[in-house]
């Protein structure tokens, strides 16, 4: 059974801060509400870590995972930008989308092969966790509902982390909109928080 923390606020999260932080670097997995779902998260750069979350999502292992980031001023550490991403990301982020960028080779291809997709959520909490990059990735075993506050996670999936870091209810309680941006064309992969006509009337009215 998971030990769980409930936590509210980034003044608690100090409280705690030190353990989570021990969590992460060990390459263990845990739990936690963000913006949009709650999201199963390990350190993204730590390749055994991130087999850890294949085999506990029973996730097909050519499916790549995003990651959190802690500030937009971090992609670039991790992604490639062009002209659109950068007005995406400066009207868009922090928020519940998701940008899919060609990858730097900071990124372990185990996570992803040539593209990498990108959250810097509106959540304090998440966000300051982001210590290293995190797996954004919701906390669902594949193929089923992912879930927007504690009492929906799997019994299953509980048995298997270390931590659950309780936020209470994911404020929008749908996933994050994904757009892929290469070569300063945008392509919707998944409608979710953000409406699209918003980010297409965002590039729209730059482009004049």
């Amino acid at each position: 059974m998971a030990h769980i923390l409930k936590i509210n606020s980034t003044e608690e999260l100090n409280k705690h801060i030190e353990f989570i932080k021990k969590i992460i670097l060990e390459g263990k997995v845990f739990i936690c509400g963000t913006d949009t779902l709650y999201g199963l998260c390990v350190n993204a750069l730590d390749e055994s870590a991130l087999k850890k979350i294949y085999e506990i999502k029973k996730r097909d292992r050519n499916k790549p995972v995003s990651i959190f980031l802690r500030d937009i001023e971090d992609i670039e550490k991790y992604a490639y930008l062009d002209s659109t991403s950068k007005k995406i990301i400066d009207k868009f982020l922090p928020g519940p989308l998701t940008i899919v960028l060609r990858k730097k080779d900071s990124i372990p291809d185990v996570l992803s092969k040539d593209y990498v997709g990108i959250r810097v959520p509106n959540s304090p909490i998440i966000r300051k966790l982001s210590m290293v990059p995190l797996t954004a990735t919701s906390a669902n075993l594949s193929g089923k509902t992912p879930p927007s506050s504690v009492d929906e996670i799997d019994r299953e999936l509980i048995d298997k982390v270390d931590l659950i870091i309780d936020t209470g209810v994911c404020p929008y309680k749908k996933p994050s909109t994904v757009i892929k941006v290469i070569d300063n064309k945008v392509e919707l992969i998944r409608e979710g928080a953000v409406d699209f006509e918003k980010i297409k009337k965002v590039i729209e009215e730059n482009d004049y």
